[in-house]
């Protein structure tokens, strides 16, 4: 019974992340106003998240602003990157879904399960791209290629990953009062998935790859607060 009141608890501990985790939220909604800067935002906020799960978060407000500044610049690219991905994909869902309504048939079926299926892909990507930027110096290029290869690995995270969303999605809706307080427990939770998921994702080759395949002086990056090796 002493030891549930004890501060050394890993409830308790538990308990002041993901309350960390919800005021860090309010920074996130307060840095993604002028919109462009979202994509940096969920930067540092994965940033901040993956390393609470090995207790190296340090200070809130400084390590936020920290990771803020250095990811600023390929988040930021990242992010218009996926706003354009967005709107081609929910064209050809329309123009997919347009079609089918009017010509039906093996075609129509056919296109709107293809459409379909690269839209879920493209999902499924987005889900890991901010913690793996967050967590390794690679170019926006590789984040894509390596966001992709890891959500197809490590399909089952993928999948519990998307579902997490949608019951956070969910609570958005019902309880859109309380909207920086899903987002900030999604990015909490995700982010012991996430991190498990890169521990046991293989090597893939070298970091920083050179365009003419020279891997010689590339650095391997290393896992926040841990030794495993992870890159491409």
């Amino acid at each position: 019974m002493i030891r549930l009141f004890d501060p050394e608890n890993k409830f308790w501990q538990f308990l002041t992340k993901a309350t960390d985790a919800a005021l860090m939220s309010l920074l996130w909604v307060l840095t993604s106003l002028p919109l462009v800067t979202i994509g940096a935002s969920t930067a540092a906020f994965y940033s901040y998240a993956l390393k609470q799960v090995t207790d190296q978060e340090g200070s809130l407000v400084k390590s936020y602003f920290s990771a803020f500044r250095a990811h600023f610049k390929r988040a930021t690219l990242l992010w218009l990157l996926q706003v354009a991905g967005a709107v081609f994909f929910a064209a050809d869902l329309w123009a997919a879904w347009s079609f089918f309504l009017s010509q039906g048939g093996a075609a129509g079926v056919a296109l709107l399960g293809v459409c379909g299926f690269c839209a879920l892909s493209f999902l499924c990507c987005c889900l890991y791209a901010y913690p793996v930027l967050a967590a390794y110096e690679l170019t926006v290029r590789q984040v894509i290629v390596n966001s992709f290869l890891l959500a197809v690995a490590r399909l089952h995270v993928t999948l519990t990953l998307a579902l997490l969303l949608a019951a956070c999605l969910a609570l958005f809706y019902f309880l859109s009062g309380l909207f920086f307080l899903w987002i900030g427990l999604y990015v909490f939770f995700s982010s012991y998935l996430i991190y498990g998921a890169f521990l046991k994702f293989p090597p893939l080759a070298a970091a920083g790859r050179e365009e003419d395949g020279d891997a010689e002086d590339a650095q391997p990056q290393s896992l926040p607060g841990g030794d495993e090796k992870w890159m491409i």
